[in-house]
This record gives structure tokens, sequence and C-alpha cells, in this order.
């Protein structure tokens, strides 16, 4: 198992807010990736229109910290009332499987 924090944010907009989700998402990506730990930080669209961010972080505590950014309340604070159901959140660790390399989701850069 890697210290690397994988995780999946998954986000449940009502029709007639999916336009102003995926733009409030979308604004706010850039500057999580200047937050200290974050690896990646990826915004996706499911086939069902969820919204699902990727994330990764150099470690459990880099994610920690992460949710507790000015960031994170604002998307919190901008969904709100906007979505179907609570944002479903997993936290995860890569077993790393096979010796290509394409067995593992989350490499961290530390030397």
């Amino acid at each position: 198992m890697t210290d690397v924090c994988t995780v999946v944010a998954i986000f449940t907009p009502k029709p007639e807010y999916y336009s102003e989700v995926r733009d409030l998402l979308y604004s706010i990506t850039p500057l999580v990736h200047d937050e200290p730990g974050c690896e990646f930080y990826t915004m996706n669209e499911d086939v069902d229109g969820r919204l699902i961010q990727i994330e990764a972080w150099t470690t459990k505590e880099h994610w920690v910290e992460h949710i507790k950014q000015q960031t994170v309340i604002d998307i919190l604070a901008g969904v709100a009332g906007k979505l179907t159901k609570d944002v479903e959140v997993y936290e995860m660790y890569n077993i790393p499987t096979g010796n290509s390399g394409k067995g593992s989701l989350a490499q961290s850069t530390k030397p």
C-alpha cells in the first residue's frame, strides 16, 4: 500500500443546477493544484451526468489539510441545495500490482 492518499468525490447535481455546479468545480480546480501535497486533482463527468473529482495527495495529512481550505469551503457552499444527494467521498490507498507501472493509480513525486 502506498502513502499517497487518493480520493474520489462524486457530485450529483440536480439537472437545473448542472452547469452551475460544473462551472464552480471547474473554476476552483486550478486553485487546488497549488495546495501543498496536491499530486493531481482532476474533474471528470460520467455518462450519468455526475461530476467526479479524482485527486491524489502526497499523504493523508495533506488531504486532511486540503479539506480545511477555502477551496473546499467554497465548493460546499456553492453546491448547497443543488445536489440530489450529499457529496460522496471515498478515501483510498493504492496497492500496486504488476511491474509495468500501470498497476498504480497514483505515484508519489517524493524522492
